[in-house]
């Protein structure tokens, strides 16, 4: 007996992710994310998932039902993949209520799994829909993507997807988390837990949801904070991605920064706060040396592609790899599932050219090599 899919996609998630919005909740976000000539497509982005999914149709037996237009239905015809449309959105751009309005459509279709692109803010209304019979799965086209029912990456998603639908796959409960976007823009971070929906078993292919972490490393941290601060040369842009420790960098090296953005410093001070992509890149026009420094998002081991968006593939590809810096503490990389620190920027190329070895400061003078994959 073939199973039914759902694919159902947001259009609008991820919208400011690079220009510095952190999200795209909220009324006028959308249209100050387009002000800032955002150009991120989830439409595009779902599209190596829809791919996998349709290389499947041609060894398995399974229905595909989606949403008109950019709500699934154009995705699906490029990439080549059969789907009868079952709910149609009652307006553009489409909404929350045209979201749940397709899992309805989906339920009275007797789908059997749904396949969805967007952040944390769409898992949460399809569950409201879904409840906790239905098993899903997260592209990853947002922005923050905290909860567990997202994959790696988009092809990961297709290829769970892909596997669901050539027999019987065991689920299990995952965190639901999202946090304020409100908040976040106000450099105050709220993440809570929505409750628990089911996802397929797959260790290797979907993530783990965000964790917050004990404080027992930060004298750690912070040592290997005060010591890498002391290392910034002259004349050097570092570009600091956002979180506690980096907040902790930034600190150390005499600076307040934006503790839930993106923030570049060059000879001991700021020159941009809470930077967008195209901030980032015209600066690298000006400082040709550069380095990138990061932390790590707790249990989840993402490092590019969750939160910092604005350290795009772009961006990555004007810095060396060795200039990349990675500080963690022990715990929060033992932390790890299957101690896995992975990258999503959306860019198959440049996902592979980040892969390998990397080594993370976890305090002074002391480092651990982890292996960074995609």
């Amino acid at each position: 007996m073939s199973i039914c899919i759902g694919i159902v996609i947001n259009p609008l998630a991820g919208l400011g992710g690079a220009v510095g919005l952190k999200g795209s909740d909220g009324s006028g976000t959308v249209a100050q994310a387009y002000a800032r000539r955002a150009s991120f497509d989830a439409r595009v982005r779902a599209l190596p998932a829809l791919l996998q999914l349709r290389a499947a149709a041609d060894v398995a037996h399974f229905r595909v039902i989606t949403v008109a237009g950019a709500m699934g239905e154009d995705s699906c015809r490029i990439a080549g993949l059969e789907a009868r449309v079952v709910a149609w959105p009652a307006g553009s751009p489409s909404s929350s209520a045209d979201t749940a309005l397709a899992c309805r459509a989906f339920i009275d279709a007797g789908v059997d799994l749904i396949l969805f692109a967007g952040g944390d803010g769409t898992a949460r209304d399809i569950a409201a829909v879904a409840g906790t019979d239905l098993p899903l799965i997260g592209i990853p086209c947002g922005v923050k993507m905290y909860s567990g029912v997202f994959a790696l990456t988009a092809a990961r998603a297709g290829e769970v997807a892909a596997q669901c639908a050539r027999g019987p796959f065991d689920v299990h409960p995952v965190e639901l988390l999202d946090i304020d976007e409100a908040e976040l823009r106000a450099d105050r971070a709220s993440t809570r837990l929505h409750g628990h929906v089911p996802a397929p078993v797959d260790r290797t292919r979907m993530q783990a949801s965000k964790a917050h972490m004990p404080d027992s490393g930060r004298a750690d941290i912070d040592a290997a904070c005060r010591q890498l601060a002391a290392e910034f040369e002259r004349d050097t842009l570092y570009i600091v991605g956002p979180g506690t420790t980096m907040a902790t960098l930034c600190e150390r090296a005499g600076v307040r920064g934006t503790m839930l953005g993106v923030d570049a410093i060059a000879n001991g001070t700021v020159v941009a706060a809470d930077a967008s992509e195209d901030t980032l890149l015209n600066l690298l026009d000006v400082w040709p040396s550069a380095s990138i420094v990061v932390g790590v998002i707790g249990r989840q081991g993402c490092l590019f592609g969750r939160g910092n968006q604005p350290i795009s593939a772009r961006v990555l590809s004007r810095v060396a790899r060795q200039r990349i810096e990675v500080v963690a503490s022990v715990r929060k990389l033992l932390s790890l599932v299957d101690g896995r620190l992975f990258v999503d920027t959306g860019d198959a190329n440049m996902d592979r050219a980040l892969a390998g070895p990397l080594r993370i400061r976890t305090g002074a003078n002391r480092s651990m090599v982890m292996r960074l994959t995609y």
